[in-house]
């Protein structure tokens, strides 16, 4: 039992074709001899022709022997042709020798029929069809007693019939079968090609990733990494992992922008981009503070190479520990410096208005006295005033680099507390009157409204007063500066309108950068260091709110400024 199975597995399953031919004739041999003696035995002696059944036997065995060589003859067809052949011819002498009750035997004319048509196609079928006319046709037609009429005719002419459509759903069959496999084909010939290219450009990325310095590690859909190159192993890779302290507390390794901030294990970047969060060039130090820490800029996005493909997450880590480094020598140089010049500048302001004043009263004490004005006293004073002056706004500047480095460095503190807007803008409008009316500007408040804030006091001022400052200095005489407080669905606050010469888009863009001036500032008299509308852009994020400007060349512009929105009695 177990080798019948092996042959037919061997036949039908995988393709021999030797094995598959001898089992085919075999089987029909069989089917044919058996029934052809069968049906011999049972009828009388007299009704059987024993020479047709014997012959018919005789050419069964040829074909049966037949198959079993046929594999020899491996560079011809002649073996296929052949044996249906003797096949047909055997059953139509089988069919001949048990006339009448023979007539069964006919329908296995489809298995050398379908023989012929899978080795030769349509010329297969037309050879089956044949085979059929000259060998079982004229049995139906011509042999017995029976007359050769109509009726018998139609039934004579049912099997041939039958053998063209079998044949014919063979050779469609067949077609649909070979187009399939030469869809197949170029598919699979697609797939190795889009295989070889993927083994390339693994190879390809494996190598880049591993030559490079920038750190990059690839999450599936489940948040499971699909590639991760050394750089980023030697960046992120150990400092994902939580380390126990002292009390066996788990503890990550990594801290935040200031570098002092431990940061927990859920809060990592690894694990914020498996919860799904996106960002760009954030900072992270990784290591204990005060040992070799190191810093890095990381960034997580999603991407998508085809529909097919789930999306996955990238995160890239670069090292930024030298530049972090330059930046905090900077930012002490800075602070150093500002706080160097901010002490003599202090005493040079103190003294030059006391020496005003005490040159105010000898000039007033010498007038008196003499009755004739002190042109010398006055031109000291002139002078005295100049330094005054100039102080002043130098001491503006290294304020406003001081700001910058606290905010930076995220020491800038804030008393923040409910403020009204309205208060706010009253006072700044009342205290830049005599300024605006110096530069010819008309300065002016716009629907004085009563709005809750929360914030600094002292910081809102400074923001507003840099604000309206700008609008007058860079308007230009004959032209209008307006506060006009304002509440919106992003908060509370104002804006400050003037109708100047107002900016272009390039210049909108870089309108907040440290050091920048506008063309316009650049012409005009005013001096500047380009730090003011940094400064309060930076004093306003501080406070959580949000600055913008519009702005169209020859129309002015409009400073928005908006802060969270309290009610008297909050605290932050």
């Amino acid at each position: 039992m177990t080798s019948i199975a092996r042959l037919i597995r061997l036949g039908f399953i995988a393709g021999d074709v030797k094995t598959f031919t001898s089992i085919h004739q075999a089987t029909f041999a069989i089917l044919l001899g058996t029934s052809a003696f069968l049906l011999s035995f049972l009828r009388p002696a007299d009704d059987v022709k024993e020479i047709w059944l014997l012959t018919g036997s005789l050419l069964l065995v040829l074909a049966t022997v037949g198959a079993f060589f046929a594999h020899r003859f491996k560079h011809t067809a002649l073996p296929n042709l052949v044996i249906p052949l003797l096949d047909f011819a055997a059953l139509g002498l089988c069919r001949l020798a048990t006339y009448p009750d023979g007539a069964g035997l006919s329908i296995l004319a489809f298995t050398p029929t379908v023989w012929l048509v899978m080795t030769f196609k349509m010329r297969g079928a037309a050879i089956a069809l044949l085979g059929v006319l000259v060998t079982l046709t004229p049995v139906s037609l011509f042999v017995g007693d029976a007359p050769t009429d109509a009726a018998r005719v139609v039934l004579a002419l049912i099997l041939p019939v039958a053998v063209i459509l079998v044949s014919g759903m063979i050779v469609g069959f067949d077609m649909r079968l070979h187009a399939a496999n030469q869809r197949l084909s170029s598919a699979l010939q697609s797939q190795e090609r889009l295989t070889r290219d993927l083994k390339k450009t693994g190879a390809l990325l494996r190598g880049t990733g591993a030559s490079v310095d920038v750190g990059v590690i690839v999450l599936d859909d489940e948040g499971s990494s699909v590639f991760e190159n050394p750089a980023y192993k030697s960046h992120l890779a150990a400092a994902a992992a939580a380390q126990p302290d002292e009390q066996g507390r788990f503890q990550s390794i990594v801290f935040a922008a200031d570098g002092t901030t431990r940061l927990s294990p859920a809060n990592t970047p690894l694990a914020r981009v498996r919860r799904g969060e996106f960002f760009s060039d954030e900072l992270y130090w990784v290591g204990e503070p005060g040992g070799d820490q190191r810093a890095l800029a990381v960034s997580a996005v999603q991407w998508q190479g085809h529909p097919s493909i789930a999306p996955h997450t990238i995160l890239t880590t670069h090292d930024v520990t030298r530049t972090q480094h330059l930046i905090r020598a900077r930012e002490t140089i800075m602070a150093s410096v500002s706080h160097e010049l901010r002490t003599p500048l202090t005493s040079i302001i103190g003294y030059t208005e006391l020496a005003i004043d005490e040159l105010e009263e000898e000039t007033a004490a010498t007038t008196s006295a003499t009755a004739e004005p002190g042109t010398a006293s006055s031109s000291i004073a002139c002078h005295l005033e100049v330094i005054r002056r100039n102080s002043e706004q130098l001491y503006a500047l290294v304020e406003d680099i001081l700001l910058e480095q606290q905010a930076e460095s995220a020491r800038l503190h804030l008393n923040i507390s409910a403020v009204d807007v309205a208060s706010i803008v009253d006072e700044v409008v009342r205290s830049l009157q005599p300024a605006a009316a110096d530069n010819g500007v008309e300065l002016r408040i716009e629907e004085p409204a009563s709005i809750i804030v929360m914030a600094d006091p002292r910081r809102l001022t400074q923001v507003l007063t840099n604000l309206v400052s700008n609008g007058i200095k860079y308007s230009g005489a004959g032209h209008h500066v307006t506060v006009i407080p304002k509440t919106d669905v992003s908060g509370g606050g104002f804006d400050v309108r003037d109708d100047g010469p107002g900016l272009s888009p390039a210049e909108v863009e870089r309108l907040f950068t440290p050091y920048f001036r506008s063309a316009s500032a650049r012409g005009s008299t005013q001096r500047g260091a380009g730090l003011g509308l940094t400064v309060t852009k930076t004093l306003v994020e501080a406070h959580g709110g949000e600055i913008s400007v519009s702005s169209e060349l020859g129309h002015g512009s409009v400073f928005s400024v908006r802060l969270p929105i309290g009610a008297e009695g909050e605290r932050q």
